[in-house]
């Protein structure tokens, strides 16, 4: 990622013509509420709100886009890669998109889930997630990116284990 870009930018940033917005993404625990310590098991998305401006950003209407999210596990450096789906811009949706993608999963080490606490004794987990968005099309592919890189969840186990 450039140095450039901070949490929450976007390429291109190139006002009055166009400029690609990635506002925020939010975990939501459960898909319903706004958290950042989630217990586990349990289930979490992510809320995307992005949206493009400028004189050039009807030519973006009816292009497709991907989401992925690169997680890592602080404590050991795990990393995973989470596909979130994709979207297509439309005129009702230029200016301001909200899109979910999830639900993914949470547990215990070694049960699958998409956010697995580290190996026992931890009964928590620190995760941080990069959520890139980028179009689908070949042409547009190198214009049109967008980077989050500012949250940090806690995954916890909803029984702490004995020490």
């Amino acid at each position: 990622m450039p140095e450039f870009l901070e949490p929450g930018q976007a390429l291109p940033d190139f006002m009055p013509f166009l400029k690609f917005r990635l506002d925020d993404v939010v975990i939501l625990e459960g898909g319903i509420s706004p958290n950042t310590i989630i217990t586990a098991p349990n289930t979490l998305s992510f809320r995307m709100d992005l949206g493009f401006d400028g004189t050039l950003s009807p030519l973006i209407i009816g292009q497709p886009f991907e989401v992925v999210h690169h997680v890592e596990r602080i404590e050991d450096g795990a990393r995973t890669t989470l596909h979130g789906g994709s979207f297509t811009v439309t005129a009702s949706n230029l200016h301001h998109l909200t899109f979910t993608s999830g639900p993914w999963t949470t547990g215990l080490n070694g049960s699958g889930a998409n956010f697995q606490l580290p190996p026992l004794p931890s009964d928590s987990g620190t995760f941080r997630i990069l959520t890139h968005i980028h179009a689908v099309n070949a042409p547009v592919r190198p214009l049109v990116s967008a980077f989050h890189d500012g949250v940090v969840i806690q995954v916890t186990a909803a029984t702490p284990f004995p020490e």
